[in-house]
């Protein structure tokens, strides 16, 4: 079983609390990643960002690499509610 490495991700598909990720680099490698380790909620066609913090891996949302508009309504629907 391969590890997961740092770096940009494509989601690319969402099935229960598992999402696929396949990397924006040249190998396209693909990972699942559990939906509730995400910094916000992920839906198909978001870029994000993968790093390992100590022992556990972190993400974040790369706005300015993602089009859908659901994505960036849900993140700042997010942002607002985390601010109250």
């Amino acid at each position: 079983m391969r590890k997961m490495k740092a770096g940009l991700y494509k989601v690319d598909k969402i099935e229960e609390a598992l999402a696929l990720l396949v990397s924006l680099e040249d190998t396209k490698q693909t990972y699942t990643f559990p939906v509730n380790d995400f910094t916000h909620e992920p839906i198909r066609g978001d870029v994000v960002e993968v790093w390992l913090d100590g022992d556990a891996w972190k993400t974040k949302y790369r706005e300015e690499e993602t089009g859908s508009v659901k994505s960036h309504a849900l993140d700042f629907l997010k942002r607002m509610a985390d601010k109250e």
